[in-house]
């Protein structure tokens, strides 16, 4: 049973951090008053600036790196045609795919904040500490993923142990595996 509540937690951890990437991509539900056309250009523009370079290293790193790694193996001598092909083709036709991804940022953003909210945050992102947590946020991300994963085995292991006490105690059958 130590297996199963073990790999269980591991699950858990691993759905935990899935499903945070999940609703911080989800839109939110709109309010009762649609946003104004102000409000969806300030929040386009937020989101352009805090997920569209996030969105795309994430991506890019996943998909299209590997796919030129692979080119560049295939084609020694060639990588310079390569990078351009990336440069110049690939990446701009990823940029416009991007675009109904941004959007739905945006709307989720726009539903959620008023323009004034919205000029404030772009605003703060303005300054020098918002460029700079800008900057620093898909490293910071990463890690925080990173420790989140290595830290919430120990951290729920006890709680789940709890609750399968607890379900005993009720009498409940607890399912093996």
């Amino acid at each position: 049973m130590r297996e199963g509540l073990f790999a269980g937690v591991a699950g858990l951890c691993q759905a935990i951090v899935v499903g945070a990437v999940i609703m911080a991509a989800a839109p939110v539900v709109a309010q009762t008053a649609s946003p104004t056309p102000k409000a969806l250009e300030l929040a386009r523009a937020l989101a352009d600036r805090m997920d569209a370079d996030d969105l795309m290293q994430q991506v890019l790193g996943a998909t299209v790196q590997p796919l030129t790694f692979n080119l560049k193996a295939a084609n020694p001598g060639r990588e310079a045609d390569v990078d351009a092909l990336f440069e110049h083709t690939l990446l701009p036709d990823f940029r416009k795919a991007m675009g109904p991804v941004l959007e739905g940022y945006a709307q989720a953003y726009a539903a959620r904040f008023t323009e004034a909210e919205l000029a404030a945050i772009l605003a703060f992102y303005d300054s020098p500490a918002g460029a700079k947590l800008l900057k620093e946020m898909p490293g910071l991300r990463q890690r925080g993923r990173a420790r989140a994963q290595a830290v919430l085995p120990q951290a729920l292991g006890p709680v789940l142990g709890g609750f399968i006490t607890a379900c005993k105690g009720k009498g409940l059958t607890i399912p093996q595996g």
